[in-house]
């Protein structure tokens, strides 16, 4: 909803529909045009190890059930410097604002500025990612920021009306999960392969479903990403996705909840 504090909420005034419930039709993939992507854009993605192709078997499968509900799957071209654009938009220009905004708050700062804790071996330990260092700070580099803010989404705008698509899918992350196992020691915290084309660089709204297992039995989704204030739509193609596969599977050791046998 409005919030006077974030003027950039005032965009949304009046696109929201009465009810999101409306949107649940099992049978919203019929004649629907979904765009295929497979171009590699997540965080540190490895697309020539094993754990990425694992994880493109499952999204091929689940674009031959998006046309078995009903859909005309079209595969689209590279957007043009995707890998470019989301490093120049890995970081909002206003972070170092928001950051002493929030340093401020606090007579004991753990660190002396944004920087000074990106640069801390400890947040190595716990964090690592593609654009370390590409963040942009100053007033001369929010420029540039919103430069490739703009030019990424004119081009997901713009090959969404060439090929007539109503919504884009691609993998929800490009990589398997990390098993807990694996997290015992630094780096703790792990995005590789996270997909970041979304509400967040681009304005418009995205919605992940489950899509299936891995042949080493960890979960795969897949994200369909709309036009600006199609969230009803998305909705009503992920709900029919969804109906149509069946492929949630809540863990071993997760209680029934009520009403569930």
């Amino acid at each position: 909803g409005y919030d006077p504090d974030d003027p950039l909420t005032s965009f949304g005034v009046g696109q929201a529909p009465g009810t999101f419930t409306d949107f649940l039709d099992r049978d919203g993939l019929r004649g629907a045009r979904i765009g295929v992507m497979t171009q590699s854009m997540g965080f540190r993605s490895e697309p020539d190890t094993t754990d990425f192709r694992l994880v493109s078997e499952v999204f091929e499968r689940a674009v031959t059930e998006l046309e078995a509900a009903g859909a005309t799957v079209i595969r689209l071209p590279e957007i043009p410097r995707l890998d470019e654009l989301l490093a120049t938009r890995a970081s909002d220009g206003r972070n170092d604002e928001a950051w002493d905004l929030y340093f401020g708050r606090s007579e004991k700062l753990p660190y002396e500025s944004r920087d000074a804790m990106m640069q801390s071996p400890d947040y190595a330990k716990v964090h690592q990612s593609k654009y370390s260092g590409t963040a942009l700070t100053g007033p001369a580099a929010y420029g540039e920021y919103l430069a490739a803010r703009e030019e990424l989404m004119f081009s997901v705008m713009k090959m969404m009306a060439d090929f007539e698509i109503d919504a884009i899918v691609h993998k929800t992350v490009e990589h398997q999960p990390t098993l807990i196992s694996e997290g015992v020691g630094p780096p703790y915290y792990d995005m590789r392969g996270t997909t970041h084309i979304n509400t967040f660089l681009v304005y418009v709204p995205s919605i992940s479903v489950p899509a299936g297992f891995t042949s080493d039995g960890l979960p795969v989704g897949i994200t369909l990403l709309g036009r600006p204030y199609s969230d009803g739509a998305m909705i009503r193609l992920a709900y029919a996705y969804e109906q149509a596969t069946g492929h949630r599977a809540a863990p071993s050791t997760t209680p029934s909840l009520p009403g569930e046998p």
